[in-house]
């Protein structure tokens, strides 16, 4: 038993060699590394490469795109590429612990999810997570997002049944394939495992423009991508929490000069009949108050929040 590991990077040579190190420090020798380059620099290109064929190391791939893509493209070449059944991503600026492989040498059907991590903050402060919830899709349906990307083992054949990741995503590509997952498979395992992944974690503040590939992901993902024939009632009033994260992004942006992204989300959600005209007009008038300074950040974010972010009922 083997997994095969599959990272995407750009113009992280650096973040390469970390992985590198610990995947040499782990207690089990059973894994591949397939390293998927998304057209990085000409001259990490060459760092990469001439790093590559120095360590001589058969357990290790390098695929280098011919153009630039994005990250779904290269996780989706690189699980083509893979050779064992069992596949994780792993993402180039996280970690993980010596432990990590032998940990996922298990039994599984489709797919299983590796429940307790830890996050790294800016301060390089290391904080334990762990996703408590049980309502697994409903989570993820109201814009709760328990899970990361690396916390999923897929069986290889699952994930390509599925279609692999949706390349057509500027964001919220692993969110969209977790909820695939989820519609179309029972047979997934919950594991209550050890801390053997730290995720990097860049606070929204600090993205560049990060406001407009949100709110086209989730204009993509509730129009188009997101099969709403399994769910009920009740299930799509939670897709709400979708119209809320775009309100949290401009908020944490304040870039009001792309306010019509969200606005154009507005209307999708009324649209769709997730939101009534109350709720519409509403929403319309948040954002012409927050445009015009009427309504202050803080008051804006928790005004929409009353309003639009769904709540756990009790």
């Amino acid at each position: 038993m083997s997994i095969s590991i599959v990272t995407p990077t750009h113009n992280d040579f650096k973040g390469l060699l970390e992985i590198y190190t610990s995947l040499q420090n782990q207690t089990s020798n059973h894994w591949e590394w397939v390293i998927v380059d998304d057209r990085s620099s000409s001259e990490t290109q060459n760092e990469l490469q001439g790093w590559f064929h120095s360590i001589k190391d058969q357990r290790v791939k390098l695929i280098c795109n011919s153009y630039k893509s994005n990250a779904s493209v290269c996780r989706n070449i690189g699980a083509q590429a893979s050779t064992h059944d069992d596949l994780i991503f792993l993402d180039a600026d996280d970690a993980i612990s010596n432990s990590f492989v032998e940990h996922r040498l298990i039994s599984f059907q489709d797919f299983a999810i590796f429940r307790n991590y830890a996050t790294i903050d800016k301060n390089k402060k290391v904080i334990p997570s762990t996703s408590i919830e049980e309502d697994y899709l409903n989570s993820f349906l109201q814009a709760k997002f328990i899970w990361q990307t690396s916390l999923v083992l897929w069986k290889k054949s699952f994930f390509n049944s599925i279609g692999q990741f949706n390349p057509r995503l500027p964001r919220l590509q692993d969110v969209e394939l977790i909820v695939r997952g989820l519609q179309q498979s029972s047979n997934y395992l919950v594991v209550d495992n050890m801390v053997d992944f730290y995720y990097n974690v860049i606070p929204i503040r600090e993205r560049n423009n990060f406001l407009k590939p949100v709110c086209q992901a989730v204009y993509l993902f509730i129009s188009e991508l997101l099969d709403t024939s399994q769910l009920s009632k009740e299930q799509t009033k939670l897709l709400t929490g979708y119209y809320y994260l775009c309100v949290k992004y401009l908020e944490r942006s304040g870039r009001t000069v792309d306010i019509d992204l969200v606005h154009k989300n507005l209307k999708l959600f009324y649209s769709k009949g997730y939101i009534g005209w109350m709720k519409f007009v509403i929403g319309r008038l948040l954002l012409l108050f927050f445009t015009l300074k009427i309504l202050s950040p803080n008051l804006f974010l928790r005004i929409n929040r009353r309003i639009f972010k769904p709540f756990k009922r009790k």
